[in-house]
């Protein structure tokens, strides 16, 4: 699914953001990636999700070297990818319901199916009565889980998640990682970019650790992670 062999990411002025990174994450895992701030966890997600290219190794997702893909090949990639930005990315100008749409329009889903698929995405992040409000309307919260329920709408085959319980309260918290676990469950791959900690203890999951740009420890779960 994911494949990084010696991948580098330098920015300019900035020095090096990711150092020789070499992993894998095969089809249908849940896998945490962790680390303090500057790490290189959103570095690596943005890469994943062809937002930025390597400046050096080999990235493959979906098999294919990212490198090498055309024009339409991005876009194409992107249509199997579930994304939660850690600042939303939620189109200002589109009600929290045509936000959700969006992936469902662009794979040409019918008008009924769309509007089936998300009335049940937001229920169950708990935004069905306000699916006509617009974003900037909403709390940083809220904002988030219409953020997660679009990552979610289209049961993408691939879903990668920065920091995606950041501004939640713990009762939400849990219901937007139960909503990633059920994700997983029905074949997603998942990753979750995150520093918190009581994630890590609660949901044994592989944990890959960065730290200044490194891969640290890569292991089943936080104990072999090294974090506990």
């Amino acid at each position: 699914m994911i494949q990084l062999f010696h991948v580098y990411k330098e920015y300019a002025g900035e020095g090096l953001a990711l150092v020789d990174v070499s992993l894998q994450v095969p089809k249908g895992e849940f896998v945490f990636v962790t680390g303090p701030s500057g790490a290189g966890k959103s570095t690596l997600l943005k890469l994943v999700f062809c937002a930025e290219p390597p400046s050096g190794g080999q990235l493959l997702v979906f098999g294919r070297n990212v490198a090498k893909l055309g024009p339409s090949g991005v876009p194409f990639l992107r249509r199997n990818i579930g994304v939660v930005f850690q600042d939303f990315k939620l189109l200002p100008d589109r009600t929290v319901a045509e936000n959700v749409a969006f992936p469902l329009e662009v794979r040409g889903l019918a008008a009924a199916e769309v509007r089936r698929r998300v009335t049940a995405i937001l229920r169950s992040v708990g935004l069905d009565h306000k699916q006509r409000r617009f974003p900037l309307s909403l709390s940083g919260g809220e904002q988030q889980r219409v953020a997660v329920a679009r990552a979610l709408v289209a049961d993408p085959a691939l879903l990668l998640a920065d920091e995606p319980t950041g501004n939640l309260d713990p009762d939400r918290t849990l219901e937007v990682m139960d909503l990633l676990e059920d994700a997983n469950a029905r074949g997603t791959t998942v990753v979750v970019a995150t520093h918190d900690r009581s994630l890590l203890q609660r949901y044994k999951k592989r944990v890959i650790a960065l730290e200044a740009g490194r891969v640290i420890s890569d292991g089943d779960s936080i104990r072999r992670a090294g974090t506990s």
